[in-house]
């Protein structure tokens, strides 16, 4: 026994491995307490975009909350609650709660998984605030392996999928599963194992999961069967040192997430993280404030488990589980593991990871490959998927009415993209967000507007000196009218 195994510490190798990890922390995380601190919320000294840029990369970033204050419930603006439902070491699962308008309605329950990649669960904010008004919604918190004592054990592929179905049965209702980017893979097979054991999700909908990555255009798969795992143990795993909480747990640091190692090529580790940040958001539609406050919540990054890491890359972009193996055919009697759920797959055009239909191949897994509803939207990066005017004007409804279909809620007419609002002339993504905030997602609504509710909008806007909403409202009954008649 060595004196440092003696004393309590960790045995030889494993200080070597920390003595290798600590700089990568000295460097991005500093080290002056394991406590996190206030954010520092003062502007950078220099001014001007390029001075702005780097001013925000290199400022440390804690971990921001939802912080949701009110949402609008039919027309009503309301206070919403955070409730904590359930805490593991790994994981937390939050109920959003928000005032009904109908005490006895019943709404979707949606249970929204984040990715699990390095960045804080804050990162789907969008996402949440778009269901809340119509849904029950809960988020599943994951933790910051730096703060989880080695004492907790590990938390590996196993773990997370089975703590994804142990939400699902503390939520003890029917459940909605909306799985973002990474999590998707998660989100499936905690589908399959919930449904062997009698209780399937009601609905499972994918938005840019690389769950086949045959079509991998960004040859990542290719990278990491090449490389294999001995490289990214000893390229992107590092120890936690002291003084935080989870000192010498072994991590794929969150600030190796904003060099591109799992959305862009391998080799690009030192690749500018707002070059990275453009490409993920690319026809998201959002203002440049939405955009900027959106990069902080990119920047603020989390520790993850090791063998979470090496054992989500092995299985998703090595060993491929969901890929069909022609050499051993499938018997005609076996029941493939999604059949009967619901399922609904969102890809992004311009996502070389989790695009080209590697979420869309989700569907071979229902036994209906033919089926199920796809929704691949044109133009738009990774993050435009889940954040950002395309996502609130575009995707979400669609998803809504998805949902709202399995559970036989009033389902709005069939989503055509011509009635978007962002086809409307003149609105800007900034106001296109705030009328999305009211309740608003397309023409048709404006449409219906009398000249006593565009005055109450107008209210609720700020409007009221520049009437917008009756304009507005006669725009889209002629642009619709104009639609019908062609």
């Amino acid at each position: 026994m060595t004196d440092n195994e003696a004393a309590g510490g960790p045995a030889g190798d494993d200080t070597d491995r920390l003595e290798e990890g600590v700089p990568f922390y000295h460097s991005y995380s500093g080290l002056v307490s394991g406590r996190e601190q206030p954010p520092d919320r003062r502007p950078p000294a220099a001014s001007g975009p390029s001075a702005d840029l780097y001013a925000r990369a290199a400022r440390r970033y804690y971990h921001p909350t939802f912080n949701f204050g009110t949402t609008v419930v039919s027309g009503v603006r309301g206070p919403v609650f955070e409730r904590i439902v359930h805490v593991a070491p790994f994981w937390t699962l939050t109920a959003f709660d928000r005032a009904p308008i109908d005490p006895d309605a019943d709404v979707p329950c949606v249970l929204v998984l984040p990715p699990y990649a390095g960045h804080c669960p804050t990162l789907v904010r969008d996402t949440v605030a778009a269901f809340l008004p119509g849904h029950a919604v809960y988020v599943a918190g994951w933790a910051d392996a730096r703060h989880v004592p080695l004492s907790a054990g590990a938390f590996g592929l196993g773990e997370a999928i089975e703590a994804v179905a142990d939400m699902v049965a503390e939520i003890g209702r029917a459940v909605h599963v909306v799985a973002v980017t990474e999590a998707g893979v998660l989100a499936v097979a905690a589908a399959a194992l919930l449904s062997g054991r009698g209780y399937p999700p009601a609905t499972l909908t994918l938005i840019g999961g690389p769950v086949d990555c045959r079509a991998d255009h960004a040859g990542l798969a290719a990278s990491a069967t090449a490389r294999g795992l001995d490289w990214f143990m000893r390229a992107v795993i590092a120890p936690v040192p002291p003084p935080f909480e989870g000192a010498y747990r072994e991590v794929f640091p969150g600030f190796f997430t904003l060099t591109g190692f799992l959305t862009r090529s391998l080799d690009s580790s030192l690749s500018d993280p707002k070059e990275l940040f453009s490409s993920l958001i690319i026809g998201d539609g959002d203002s440049a404030d939405g955009r900027r406050f959106f990069f902080d919540e990119f920047l603020a990054v989390m520790d993850v488990p090791a063998e979470f890491m090496l054992q989500w890359i092995e299985a998703v972009l090595i060993n491929r589980p969901f890929v069909p193996d022609p050499s051993q055919p499938r018997l005609s009697h076996a029941t493939p593991p999604l059949a009967g759920i619901p399922l609904m797959t969102v890809e992004a055009g311009s996502d070389a990871f989790g695009g080209g239909g590697q979420t869309h191949a989700a569907h071979t897994l229902t036994g209906m490959s033919a089926e199920g509803c796809r929704h691949t939207e044109e133009r738009a990066g990774r993050f435009a998927l889940f954040s950002g005017a395309r996502w609130r004007a575009s995707i979400f409804p669609r998803v809504a009415d998805f949902i709202a279909g399995q559970v036989g809620l009033p389902k709005p007419p069939q989503i055509a993209q011509a009635e978007d609002l962002l086809a409307l002339s003149g609105l800007t993504p900034a106001f296109i967000a705030r009328l999305n905030r009211e309740g608003f997602y397309f023409r048709r609504q404006l449409a219906r507007l009398d000249e006593t509710a565009a005055s109450l909008l107008d209210r609720r806007l700020g409007t009221e000196a520049h009437p917008l909403a009756a304009e507005l409202a006669r725009e889209a009954r002629r642009q619709l009218a104009e639609a019908g008649r062609s």
